[in-house]
């Protein structure tokens, strides 16, 4: 793929612009792949490359190839812009710095952390895994819709990560638009707040299936669930307006 190709992609009037900025990259249970570029570039790149190329030099080979491309195109758009990608930005990159420290330090990202480690050390341990059934919680869903323990598996290990780092990427633009007192505090900062809010509760769903489930440990995973809803509650009170947030695509 070359960068004229990536113009190309870039101009169809099919795609939802930027779309893939706030989703949770589970591209498998995307229902606008369709519409989204960034899905697009990586089946057009990789559709000749098996799975099992991921670990051997002809994949990464591909990845420089395709860094290079990136690159060539950066500095066209840079030049068509006036904007010196060579040029000494200390400032800019010293704020950068300060808010991204604030962020790593704040009471969700710790939250988060905790949550992770928590979570990793439960699932690394349990035993529980070699069930698989559905579970009806009573009020919620029936059981034929509520998924089964390897589902709910499934939606915990995909979000175990991806929460820390929206929120860090929600914490750090929150500190660079106070900093830089935009006017447009918030909207960027709200959409990456939105997609770990998304995540958490998605979670918190998940692990509720796997406490109806389990026969043991329960007060483990009652404490997971408690570190996640206060994480949830915290985040909530740091990005008030997240939730109205419009993701393209998803929200409109």
């Amino acid at each position: 793929m070359d960068k004229e190709r990536i113009k190309e992609l870039a101009e169809n009037p099919d795609f939802i612009p930027g779309i893939y900025n706030y989703c949770d990259r589970w591209c498998e249970r995307c229902a606008f792949t369709s519409r989204c570029m960034n899905f697009a570039m990586e089946q057009e790149f990789f559709q000749e490359q098996k799975s099992s190329d991921e670990m051997n030099a002809a994949f990464w080979e591909s990845i420089s190839n395709i860094f290079e491309v990136t690159i060539s195109l950066l500095y066209d758009l840079a030049q068509e812009r006036g904007i010196d990608l060579d040029a000494a930005r200390e400032d800019q990159d010293a704020k950068h710095e300060q808010a991204m420290q604030r962020a790593r330090k704040h009471i969700c990202t710790i939250l988060a952390q905790r949550y992770r480690e928590m979570a990793k050390e439960w699932l690394e341990s349990s035993e529980v895994w070699t069930q698989d059934m559905a579970v009806k919680i009573p009020g919620v869903i029936s059981a034929g819709e509520a998924p089964g323990l390897q589902e709910a598996r499934e939606i915990i290990y995909w979000y175990l990560f991806l929460i820390e780092a929206k929120i860090v990427r929600a914490l750090h633009g929150k500190a660079e638009e106070e900093e830089c007192e935009l006017e447009s505090y918030g909207r960027d900062a709200d959409g990456s707040a939105k997609v770990a809010l998304m995540g958490i509760e998605r979670s918190l769903a998940a692990w509720g299936v796997v406490h109806e489930i389990i026969d043991h440990d329960r007060h483990g995973v009652q404490n997971i669930l408690f570190c996640l809803d206060r994480l949830r509650r915290k985040l909530e009170a740091v990005f008030p307006q997240a939730r109205d947030f419009v993701r393209p695509g998803f929200d409109d």
